[in-house]
Parts: C-alpha cells; sequence; structure tokens
C-alpha cells in the first residue's frame, strides 16, 4: 500500500508500506511523521481519511486531537 498526503499547493512524499496496516503502525509510521506537520503548516485546514479500521480506531483519533478532520457518518 502507498499513503501520502494531497493539500492545496503541497504534497507529502508517498511512504510504501509493507505487510499489514494496524492503527499504532499507522499513527507511527504516518499521521506522526508526515500528517501532522503538514497540517500543523496549514492553517484551517481539514484532514479527511476514509474510515479503514486503523483511521478508526482510538489511539489514531487521540493522535488526531489538535487536528480539525471531517467526521464520516456512522
Amino acid at each position: 500500500m502507498v499513503c501520502g498526503v494531497i493539500a492545496y499547493n503541497t504534497r507529502s512524499l508517498l511512504v510504501l508500506i509493507r505487510g499489514t496496516m494496524k492503527a499504532k503502525r499507522y499513527v507511527h509510521d504516518i499521521l506522526q511523521p508526515h500528517v501532522l506537520p503538514l497540517m500543523q503548516r496549514i492553517p484551517g485546514a481539514i484532514f479527511q481519511q476514509d474510515n479503514a479500521r486503523p483511521h478508526t480506531e482510538r489511539v489514531s483519533q487521540d493522535c488526531l486531537h489538535t487536528v480539525t478532520t471531517l467526521p464520516w457518518p456512522t
């Protein structure tokens, strides 16, 4: 799997993910090093992700507590 962030006039590097993506790995390998720094540089940014299990687990949501996120319907 490949993950990346696209925002306004910038983007992150693509991150190659080998193996299974679990919530803790998603936080450690994607959110903390790539998503959070990019979101902090863009005033008023809203983060959108799909509702895959690693994205909706509590550890992932806790990591995003400082970021405005677009909620998914239940």
